[in-house]
C-alpha cells in the first residue's frame, strides 16, 4: 500500500477517526474529572555529608556519598518512619481512615501498618540536582493535610536517622562492654596467678623486670662504667705526672743548668772548680725532678688503684649475681610467661574499654548531620489528575485507535479509491482518468505530485 492509498483511506474514513478521537477524549477527561484530586507538598533537608563526625572526626568519603544518599531516600519510605508519622498525626483515631481500612481489608490486619503503607505509597524523595539537598514530596486530597504530613515525615525521618545511628552505636558499645568485662576478668586471673607464683618462689617482678635480673643489669652497667673510668684515670695520672707545676719549674732549672754547664766547659774547661760545681748542681736538679715526677704520678696512681680495686669487686659481684640468675633461669622464664600473659590481658582490656567509651559517646550524640531547610510548602494546584497531560494523551490515543479502526474497516470492505487501487486489483494499465480535478482539488494535487515523482524516477532509469 502506497502513501497515497493510505491517505485516501484515512480521508475516506475520517469520520471514524474523528469519532474515536472525540469519544476516547471525552471518556478520558470525564473519568479523570471524577477522580479525587491530590495536592503535593514538599519539605527539604540539607545532608551535611562534608561535616566531620563529632566523636570520631571522620568524614564521609566521596565514593560512599551516592550510597549514603540512596540509603537516606529509602529510609524516608521505611515503615519505621511512616509508622511514626501515623502515631504523631493520630491517624488511627480518625473514623474516616478506620472505615476505609475496614472497607479495603475487611477489618483484618494491622491498622497502623495499613495507614503507614498508604503514606509510603504517596511519598517520594530525591536529591535536588547538583546539590546535597534532599527533597521529600507527599500528596494528599487536601493541600493543608499534605503540608502537615510532609512536615511530620521530615521530623520523623530526622528522629529515625538519629535513632538508627545511636542505637547501632549503643548495641556495639554493649558488645564491647561485654568483651571488656571478660578481658578484665581474665586480667584479674592472670595477675592473681602471677602474684601467687612470686610469693611461692620469693621473687618480685616490677615494671616488667624481675628484681634479680634488674640487679644483674645494674651491676653490669656499673662494671662497664668503672672500666671506662679506670682508663680515664690512668691517662689523667700520666698527664698529672707530666704537667705538675714543680716538675715544670725543675725542668726549666735543669735546662738553665745545662746551658751554664756548656758555656763553662767551653770557657773554663771541664777540670775547673766552677764547672765541677755546676755539674753537682745539675745532678741535684735531676734527682729532685725524678722525685717530684714520681710523687705526681703517685697521686694519680692512687685513684687508679682504687678504681682497679672497685672494678675487681664489681666483677666479683657481677659474676656471683650472674650465676644466681642463671640458676633461677627456669623460675624466671615461668615468671616472664606470667608477666606476658598479664600484659596481653591488660592490653585487651584497655582496647575494649577505650572502644566502649567511644561508642558510648557516639550513642549519646544528638548531631545527625541533617539540617531542615525552611518550612514545608504546599501547592494549590493538584498534581493528580493532570488534566493537560491526560487531554493530550487521550487525543493521541483516540487518534491512534481511530486510524487503526479506519484501516480495519477498510480492509473488511475494500473499495477502489484511485488508479493505484485499480491497477493493483486488475493488473492492467490505466489509460485515462475521467472526472477529476474540479471536485477534488486536493486529491488532484497529491496525484500530480506523485505522478511527477514517478516520472522523474522513470527518466533516471537506463534505456534497455
Amino acid at each position: 500500500m502506497s502513501i497515497l492509498q493510505f491517505l485516501r483511506i484515512l480521508f475516506a474514513r475520517r469520520w471514524i477517526i474523528l469519532g474515536c478521537m472525540l469519544t476516547i477524549s471525552v471518556l478520558a477527561i470525564g473519568i479523570a474529572s471524577r477522580l479525587p484530586e491530590r495536592y503535593p507538598a514538599k519539605a527539604r533537608i540539607i545532608l551535611d555529608v562534608i561535616k566531620p563526625d563529632p566523636v570520631t572526626g571522620q568524614v564521609l568519603a566521596n565514593q560512599f556519598v551516592r550510597g549514603y544518599t540512596r540509603t537516606q531516600t529509602e529510609l524516608i519510605k521505611d515503615y519505621r518512619v511512616a509508622g511514626d508519622v501515623v502515631d504523631r498525626a493520630e491517624l488511627a483515631k480518625k473514623p474516616t481512615l478506620v472505615a476505609e481500612w475496614q472497607k479495603d481489608t475487611g477489618g483484618t490486619g494491622d491498622l497502623r501498618r495499613y495507614l503507614a503503607q498508604k503514606i509510603i505509597d504517596h511519598t517520594d524523595a530525591g536529591m535536588v540536582e547538583g546539590s546535597n539537598i534532599l527533597e521529600i514530596t507527599y500528596d494528599a486530597p487536601n493541600p493543608d493535610v499534605a503540608r502537615n504530613i510532609v512536615g511530620l515525615i521530615r521530623d520523623a525521618y530526622i528522629d529515625a536517622a538519629l535513632r538508627y545511628r545511636t542505637d547501632s552505636a549503643g548495641r556495639t558499645a554493649d558488645w564491647y562492654r561485654a568483651q571488656a568485662d571478660k578481658a578484665q576478668a581474665a586480667l584479674t586471673t592472670a595477675e592473681s596467678a602471677k602474684s601467687n607464683f612470686e610469693r611461692a618462689n620469693g621473687i618480685v617482678m616490677a615494671g616488667g623486670v624481675e628484681a634479680e635480673s634488674a640487679k644483674l643489669q645494674g651491676l653490669q652497667s656499673a662494671l662497664l662504667a668503672a672500666r671506662s673510668s679506670s682508663t680515664t684515670q690512668e691517662y689523667a695520672a700520666e698527664q698529672r705526672g707530666q704537667s705538675s707545676g714543680i716538675v715544670d719549674q725543675l725542668k726549666m732549672q735543669l735546662a738553665t743548668a745545662d746551658d751554664q754547664l756548656q758555656q763553662a766547659g767551653e770557657r773554663l774547661g771541664t777540670s775547673h772548680p766552677a764547672y765541677q760545681a755546676l755539674m753537682q748542681r745539675r745532678t741535684l736538679l735531676q734527682r729532685q725532678l725524678a722525685t717530684e715526677t714520681a710523687a705526681a704520678r703517685a697521686i694519680g696512681g692512687s685513684a687508679a688503684a682504687s678504681t682497679r680495686k672497685s672494678i675487681a669487686q664489681l666483677e666479683s659481684e657481677y659474676n656471683a649475681q650472674k650465676n644466681r640468675v642463671l640458676g633461677m633461669k627456669d623460675t624466671l622464664d615461668k615468671l616472664g610467661a606470667f608477666q606476658r600473659e598479664v600484659d596481653l590481658r591488660r592490653s585487651q582490656y584497655e582496647r575494649a574499654a577505650v572502644r566502649t567509651a567511644d561508642l558510648k559517646l557516639q550513642s549519646d550524640v544528638s548531631e545527625t548531620g541533617l539540617v531542615t531547610l525552611g518550612d514545608p510548602v504546599g501547592s494549590g494546584t493538584p498534581s493528580f489528575p493532570n488534566m493537560p497531560l491526560i487531554s493530550v494523551l487521550a487525543i493521541l490515543g483516540g487518534l491512534i485507535v481511530g486510524i487503526v479502526s479506519a484501516i480495519v474497516v477498510e480492509m473488511l470492505g475494500r473499495r477502489v479509491r484511485g488508479t493505484e487501487d485499480l491497477i493493483a486489483a486488475a493488473h492492467v494499465p490505466v489509460l485515462a482518468v475521467i472526472g477529476t480535478g474540479e471536485r477534488a482539488p486536493f486529491r488532484a494535487w497529491v496525484r500530480r505530485m506523485l505522478q511527477r515523482r514517478q516520472s522523474n524516477a522513470d527518466a533516471l532509469q537506463p534505456a534497455e
